[in-house]
């Protein structure tokens, strides 16, 4: 069965092209009365929930409870699970007797019948995703032996009645759906509509060689010698690849003595790739104005460079290794986090786009070309968000038919990055792939992706990583304070816009963790939407259900962005909300609506 089961849409625009499938077999069963086949569960009326037992104690919880827990790192990470599936099971006696019996599931929302799920199996149960919270299913179980319908048996459950409504989307994480809550009159959000999410790609990167702001780099001799270098690397290493059983790696002693420069982000970005060209076989005094200093590694090949100030924090490191002879040399890198490798002054591996793996001497195994005598090998190390570190060491224990291999992937990757950091960046990973593509485009239905980053953070995107049917609106968004600001303002008005439009619907909004920025839309939808303060913060708490990052400290957060609010006229939240969107040129008409589509109707 597939990741997320086989779902159909939700959007009813979507339902008749499954309608037929699931007619078809209501037909064919209409005759058959219960047999040998019994559901087991959920057990008649039961009600199931996508979250786990913590995670709805945790929002059972008063406020101030919830706000110690939080505050407690080993309990918070308690609350960190996927969302849960809904497990059908059930049994049938036929099986004993040796019938060969394949099974077909269906699962459809009451009172309505809209049909949602069906699959087959030949075993004893299915995984249902991302159902809707407070409804009530009924699921049908036929067996099937040689194309035809020989017995079945139907029940319903429900639904637990307590949001959020949270997804299971895969590699992209923390999505829920802003459905579900109560709003204004007792009335529930729609679900289906309105989600929130992580990324839907990584944030584009940026490179440890930009000189400025700007992302262009800055043309030198020197940088287009590189990439002709890299061009010869690749073509050497490429001709290994057809006789590795011809390279005898030579003795090549990498020493735990290194020589250390830390360097000066705007005297690397500007002058390294220059600086770098013009070495020779001997380590100097200074490099790029900063004084070497001797740093030694462990056992395991591993220089410790220290805390990191900042995520472009620079080393360079340097040693001479003797050789015997001309030839090859097998040695391991490795680092935390971004890194080049030259050798003899040939460009030998480039990694500013991140370490290839856990941070080791086993990452990247590589041969290397080595010249008799004094070999200068210079390691640059650009420092992680929560590491910095070198890791190198001679002779890999792996064969050398794979050195190679990965020795031309690095040569390859090397070259790749050259390219992007001439035109200026490097983009962002899609986290969309079949499956979760699936989902979100066809089972949600999504058709607007608002992207709360800002231009560098989008860099390189020309649209939605759901692909040209899904509009992408990019709006580089504030969160917190600076949703009062001018620029504040100015960007939520954009977003708000987005959402008066029914042609938009379904709607997803993120920025890169789905978060701060994506928290703050979102609170400010809901308060207008009549949902009660404390819901509000308990869909802002339940961002850490996905989310390690203790630095997130929820209740101070939610607090510093409800206080920004406190400015404008009102006795509760809703109201100062309220005040703060016509604030920014819209209407009693304009609220009017989303609430009227948002809000389901009032119960007859």
């Amino acid at each position: 069965m597939a990741f997320f089961g086989r779902i159909f849409s939700m959007n009813t625009s979507r339902v008749p092209a499954c309608a037929a499938v699931f007619a078809a077999l209501a037909i064919a069963a209409s005759q058959l009365s219960a047999g040998q086949l019994r559901l087991v569960s959920p057990a008649e009326g039961e009600a199931v929930s996508a979250l786990t037992e913590i995670q709805r104690h945790f929002l059972s919880l008063p406020r101030e409870e919830r706000t110690a827990w939080m505050a407690d790192p080993g309990r918070r990470q308690e609350l960190r699970h996927k969302p849960l599936p809904t497990i059908l099971r059930w049994e049938d006696q036929a099986r004993g007797s040796g019938a060969r019996r394949s099974y077909c599931v269906e699962v459809r929302r009451e009172p309505d019948g809209l049909p949602v799920f069906l699959d087959t199996t030949i075993g004893d149960s299915v995984e249902v995703r991302n159902l809707e919270i407070a409804r009530t299913w009924r699921w049908t179980v036929r067996a099937m032996e040689g194309g035809r319908i020989v017995d079945e048996a139907a029940g319903t459950f429900s639904t637990e009645d307590r949001a959020p409504r949270v997804i299971e989307a895969g590699a992209v994480p923390n999505m829920r759906d802003i459905g579900g809550r109560i709003g204004l009159g007792g009335r529930r959000i729609r679900q289906g509509l309105v989600f929130r999410t992580a990324g839907l790609n990584s944030n584009a990167k940026v490179s440890p060689y930009y000189p400025d702001d700007s992302g262009v780099m800055a043309a030198s001799a020197a940088f287009d010698d590189l990439g002709l270098a890299l061009e010869r690397r690749l073509e050497s290493v490429k001709a290994l690849k057809g006789a590795p059983e011809k390279v005898r790696p030579l003795d090549f002693p990498i020493s735990p003595k290194w020589t250390v420069f830390y360097i000066d982000r705007g005297q690397f970005v500007t002058n390294s790739i220059d600086a770098l060209a013009s070495l020779g076989t001997e380590i100097p005094e200074f490099f790029l104005g900063a004084r070497g200093a001797a740093i030694e590694a462990d056992k395991n090949g591993c220089v410790v460079l220290g805390k990191p100030a900042d995520r472009v924090a620079h080393a360079v490191l340097m040693q001479v290794v003797e050789s015997a002879e001309d030839g090859w040399a097998t040695v391991g890198c490795g680092a935390d986090w971004y890194w080049t490798l030259r050798v003899g002054g040939v460009p030998v591996a480039d990694f500013t786009a991140g370490n290839p793996g856990v941070p080791s001497a086993d990452s990247q195994p590589l041969v290397v070309p080595v010249r008799k005598g004094a070999n200068l090998v210079v390691a640059t190390v650009c420092s992680g968000s929560g590491g910095w570190s070198w890791h190198m060491r001679p002779a890999p224990a792996e064969p050398i038919a794979k050195i190679v291999e990965k020795s031309v992937h690095a040569a390859e990757t090397a070259i790749g990055m050259h390219k992007i950091f001439k035109a200026g960046l490097i983009p962002g990973t899609c986290r969309v792939g079949d499956a979760n593509g699936h989902l979100l485009r066809d089972t949600l239905a999504i058709r607007t992706d608002i992207d709360l980053r800002s231009d560098r953070e989008c860099a390189g995107m020309e649209g939605s990583p759901l692909g040209p049917g899904v509009e992408w609106i990019q709006v580089s968004s504030a969160a917190y304070a600076g949703m009062q600001s001018d620029t504040g303002r100015a960007s939520f008005a954009k977003v708000f816009r987005v959402f008066l439009d029914k042609s938009n619907y379904p709607i997803d909004f993120h920025c890169i963790a789905g978060r701060d920025r994506t928290g703050a839309v979102a609170m400010i939808v809901e308060a207008l939407l009549g949902v009660d303060e404390d819901e509000m913060r308990k869909d802002w708490e339940a961002t850490v259900f996905q989310d390690g990052d203790l630095k997130f400290r929820t209740d101070r957060l939610y607090e510093k962005l409800v206080s920004g609010f406190d400015k404008w006229p009102g006795e509760t939240i809703n109201e100062r909300v309220e005040a703060y969107v016509l604030s920014l040129g819209f209407t009693a008409a304009d609220i009017g609506f989303l609430r009227g589509w948002l809000l389901e109707p009032v119960a007859e």
